[in-house]
């Protein structure tokens, strides 16, 4: 035990200051628990793992950890006392927050996954979503975009299960709130997944897709703890586009021409030109891409906390701040916006917890952010989806086809080059910009009585969640001309792009303002007791809640009561049983409730006697649940119970000749030929199926949790299958002669299966700690019945096949020939040429047409996924490196000539087929936007491609000073770190992340919004 200054004893009192480290891994336990046992005294460790406190000479210290075995001193004459606590593997993590409360990990039955705060800071990233990512087994997570302030990922709980929504809810301190990404991942201190029946049961008609339950950080008694941190980071694109120069990209649009007759585009003079860029203002070599971005833009993010409190109040206050920039350059123009777009939030949360009394306590929590997403070219038209269309023009543009200015300066373009090529440099200086501001609050207080002097073990508990979320826009809109250079007469002539056809400065501001208000109330009994060898809990509660957006539908609400009982024998026979019974608004009155019931039990076997002298098992519990949940988010319409009808205030033809243009359902014409009044008519759109009904998803899971060699080594596994009924559908198989469209229906089934593992080892050797973390996920799901046509091939079903299942051609190699094509089955998808894909007669009907669309690759969700975590520590050096991966996924997204009608050539259509690389060729035939068949293009399993891939997602190396080096500097505690985030790929997919996808409108190839590659340097000071 290492010496320190001793402090001298008086009155009966000595003061013992020490140290507390986790006998795992020998680094610093911060925020333990220091007790003086039998009284309220107490404190906690820094950010050193370093403590003092002041106790009675006779009195005894209770040091204890979440997730280690807590260790009793009795000090005596001793003033220095370094703890070294036991890790406990049966109790890692120990109380696991679950549904509307938290139980022990030992007791658990149900399937539940959890992170908390220091893996989840790990990751540098802006929306806490990504963080998730390789952390926890059946947790499926996706990031689509790198766009700042639209970076979330898209989370799949043991992937997905129905044909519409596959989102999870989420409930964050208790209440369901719309995301939890945007919280500042300083504030979190724990999320649970909930993943199978016994889990979920308890949010019946909600909890379908499985819930995502975060919890914020508390005070804990003890004096202040100040903490700061602080990380700038340098972001840069993982993927992108490879063009060609213009010399080359013109050469092979000549060659495309010629594939199909056409005359060559460019001269042999003209291309020597792009070669020899003696002139660039007509013959110009220029990228597009790599003028108007930038290789590296800033992120950075900083937070300061205060926590402590007394016996009586504990507090945890943290403000944050955070801003993404994008990767577009900076350029000026005259009207002093930003033309890169970026992202910017505010985050604060107050959270206060009160002992009134012995029996009484309160806890309030608030937490508010205030966010803004700003983007130039502020065209209402493509509304939050600016960028990513500018993005599809700038890849669209060749090398050949115009520069940025001018020589006098004004804008250039190429009304030659495609459709709709407008110069991205204008775009972003002149056509304006847009901003949307959110402000939100999200509040909850709740309050808990101990009911023990009426029955030992029950209490009260009641909570009122209140939100606000403020939606503002913004944005100013103007115009730009471009001009181009007639080659044959040297002219300037003015363009016709459509977005550039006169010079106007900024309009009005044009302003749109929308928001939602929440409420959620809850009150429960609860119930916990011992009895000998036998422990009971229970849970009783109600719940309300509505949200309304403003100006829109009534409000959306539900409601319902919960319960929840557990039982256990001797702490190693479970039993469990979770139900609610709730409803929503959405459905006609009489069938808006449902029941939805799950049991669960458990059994700890390495308890038994039997197990005593298998000295290398050190823990092994067995566990399965089976159970019915529900989901409600049908459709994305409300009120499908209904009939619906329209105003329909439009002419049909017009409405410029009286009589002369008429047709059922459109506005009716009165009144002499000079004198035409037009009246709106009301006609009915929709048929109501009272019927309707949420879907209902039973679950099955059996699973085991284990140890071995004195808890060295933890392995888990868990099997689950679902089948989920009831999934809304539009009649497929109706008769089309009708006269109306069916109405909806809860027809639609699918089933999804899986196993998780997970492994993990921690070793401890003198001050060398090191271990791995490895998980692996599957999930696959079938499509049992989505109500298709009878005489549809089964082939082409969905039926059979999974969710998003991947259709196309079969491909048997390309054709070689005039020839080959002359003697091969009949083409009635257009005319071939040698060098296109030859596809085969799936159904055997001796001609090759959309008929022979079949299943082909996978669906763009993966069915695997897995990561490898290995650590290392030495002294106050750690290191810690994360590999994740996917497999059994497709990707369709392919980059090719036909974008905006460019004719835009990329590296891999180097591999083109031509006669003379019949036999290694990579890439079908070059042929023009206009005027090619482009029949290869169509989705096949040649250019479908197989979007697996491994990354780096995550490494951190991190350095904590020591106590005595820092303490010279008044604080108690300083790390370092260095850490990256999306580092390297491994992948076949070309010019992209092979995550990305574009969610919103318009989509397309193009318009997708790279993915960044991060590299950060953080700095931690405790005070």
């Amino acid at each position: 035990m290492p010496c320190r200054q001793l402090f001298a004893q008086s009155g009966g009192r000595v003061t013992v200051t020490g140290q507390v480290l986790s006998g795992t891994d020998n680094t610093p336990l911060i925020g333990a628990t220091i007790a003086e046992k039998g009284t309220t005294n107490g404190t906690s460790t820094d950010g050193n793992g370093m403590y003092k406190i002041t106790i009675s000479a006779t009195s005894d210290l209770v040091i204890s950890f979440i997730g280690y075995m807590a260790e009793e001193v009795k000090p005596g004459s001793r003033s220095v006392i370094d703890v070294t606590l036991k890790a406990d593997m049966q109790q890692l993590q120990d109380v696991v927050v679950v549904g509307y409360g938290t139980q022990k990990k030992s007791t658990l039955t149900g399937s539940v996954a959890s992170v908390k705060s220091d893996e989840i800071l790990k990751a540098p990233t802006a929306n806490a979503t990504n963080s998730l990512t390789g952390r926890m087994p059946g947790v499926f997570v996706v990031q689509r975009s790198g766009k700042p302030g639209d970076n979330q990922a898209d989370i799949f709980i043991r992937g997905r299960a129905t044909t519409g929504d596959s989102a999870p809810l989420i409930i964050v301190d208790g209440a369901e709130r719309q995301s939890f990404g945007d919280i500042d991942p300083n504030e979190i201190e724990t999320v649970s997944v909930l993943k199978d029946a016994s889990a979920t049961a308890l949010f019946g008609i909600k909890g379908g897709n499985g819930v995502i339950l975060v919890t914020t950080k508390v005070g804990k008694e003890g004096k202040p703890r100040i903490s700061y941190s602080g990380n700038v980071a340098l972001q840069t694109y993982t993927s992108l586009p490879k063009t060609l120069n213009a010399f080359t990209a013109a050469s092979l649009l000549n060659e495309a021409n010629a594939n199909v007759g056409k005359a060559p585009a460019f001269t042999d003079v003209e291309l020597q030109k792009f070669q020899d860029h003696s002139d660039p203002y007509k013959y110009p070599d220029f990228n597009w891409f790599d003028y108007i971005t930038r290789k590296f833009y800033p992120q950075t993010q900083h937070n300061v906390n205060v926590s402590g409190g007394t016996s009586v109040a504990r507090y945890f206050v943290s403000a944050g701040y955070l801003f993404e920039d994008g990767f577009l350059k900076k350029f000026d123009n005259p009207y002093g916006y930003s033309t890169s777009p970026n992202y910017s939030r505010y985050n604060f949360r107050s959270n206060l917890d009160l002992t009134l009394s012995k029996d009484l306590t309160v806890s309030v929590k608030l937490g508010g952010r205030l966010e803004e997403r700003y983007a130039p070219a502020g065209d209402p038209f493509y509304a939050n989806a600016e960028i990513e269309y500018l993005l599809s023009r700038v890849n669209g543009i060749p090398a050949y086809a115009y520069q940025p200015f001018l020589p006098d300066g004004r804008f250039m373009e190429n009304p030659n080059a495609g459709v709709n090529l407008t110069n991205p440099l204008g775009w972003i200086s002149r056509r304006g910009y847009y901003i949307q501001q959110n402000n939100s609050i999200e509040s909850t207080l709740a309050l808990n009585y101990d009911l023990h002097k009426l029955v030992k073990g029950l209490s009260f508990r009641t909570q009122y969640a209140y939100d606000a979320y403020f939606i503002a826009t913004r944005r100013q809109q103007g115009t730009f001309t471009s001009y181009y250079i007639n080659k044959q007469t040297d002219q300037i002539v003015k363009g016709n792009s459509s977005f550039s056809d006169a010079d106007t400065p900024l309009g009005a501001v044009v302003a749109t303002y929308d928001g939602t208000i929440a409420y959620n109330l809850q009150s429960s009994l609860n119930y916990n007791n011992t009895f000998g060898n036998h422990t009971v809990t229970g849970l009783a509660l109600f719940q309300r809640q509505a949200r309304r957006v403003i100006g829109a539908q009534p409000a959306y609400a539900s409601q319902g009561l919960v319960a929840r009982v557990t039982y256990s024998f001797m702490d190693k026979y479970f039993a469990e049983f979770n139900g609610a019974y709730n409803g929503s608004e959405n459905f006609a009155s009489g069938k808006r409730y449902g029941f939805f019931p799950a049991v669960s039990a458990g059994w700890t076997v390495s308890k038994e006697d039997f197990m005593k002298n298998v000295t290398w098992l050190s823990y092994l519990k067995i566990r399965g649940s089976a159970g019915k949940i529900g989901f409600d988010k049908i459709g994305g319409n409300r009120f499908l119970y209904l009939d619906e009808y329209t105003r329909n205030s439009t002419v049909y033809g017009g409405g410029a000749n009286l009589g002369l243009a008429v047709k059922p359902n459109t506005a009716a014409q009165f009144g002499l030929p000079t004198a035409i009044n037009t009246y709106p008519v009301i006609t009915h759109s929709r048929i109501g199926n009272p019927n309707i009904t949420w879907e209902t998803s039973t679950k099955r899971n059996i699973g085991f949790e284990s140890s071995f060699f004195n808890d060295m080594f933890s392995l888990n596994f868990d099997i689950f299958n679902e089948t989920r009924k009831n999934i809304l559908l539009n009649r497929q198989s109706g008769l089309t002669t009708y006269g109306e469209a069916y109405p909806s229906l809860n027809y639609g089934e699918v089933h999804n299966h899986g196993y998780e593992i997970e492994l993990r080892h921690l070793r401890r050797v003198g001050n060398i700690g090191y271990g791995i973390t490895a998980q692996a996920s599957f999930a696959r799901n079938k499509v049992i019945n989505l109500d298709e046509p009878a005489g549809k091939p089964a082939y082409q079903k969905s039926a059979g096949y999974q969710i998003g299942q991947y259709r196309g051609y079969v491909t048997d190699g390309f054709y070689q020939s005039q020839d080959d094509i002359n003697s091969y089955l009949p083409n009635l998808l257009g005319k071939p040429i040698p060098g296109d894909l030859k596809y085969r007669d799936i159904n055997g009907d001796g001609v090759i047409s959309t008929d022979d669309i079949t299943p082909i690759g996978y669906s763009n969700v993966p069915e695997y996924t897995y990561s490898v975590e290995p650590t290392f520590s030495f002294k106050g050096l750690s290191f810690s490196v994360m590999l994740q991966g996917v497999a059994h996924v497709s990707s369709d997204i392919q980059f090719d000539q036909r974008n905006l009608s460019s004719n835009q050539m990329y590296e891999n259509m180097l591999g083109r087929w031509t006669p003379a690389t019949a036999q290694t060729a990579t890439w079908p035939a070059l042929q023009p936007a206009v005027g090619g068949n482009f029949m290869s293009y169509a989705t096949n399993d040649f250019l479908l491609t197989n979007a697996r891939f491994l990354k780096i997602r995550n490494a951190q190396l991190a350095y904590q000073l020591p106590s005595a080096m820092v303490k010279k500097v008044g604080v108690k505690g300083i790390r370092v770190s260095v850490s990256g985030q999306n580092l390297y790929t491994w992948t076949k997919v070309l010019y992209r992340d092979p995550e990305n996808f574009q969610r919103r409108a318009p989509q397309g190839p193009y318009n997708v919004y790279p993915t960044s590659r991060l590299v950060n340097l953080g700095l931690n000071i405790e005070f």
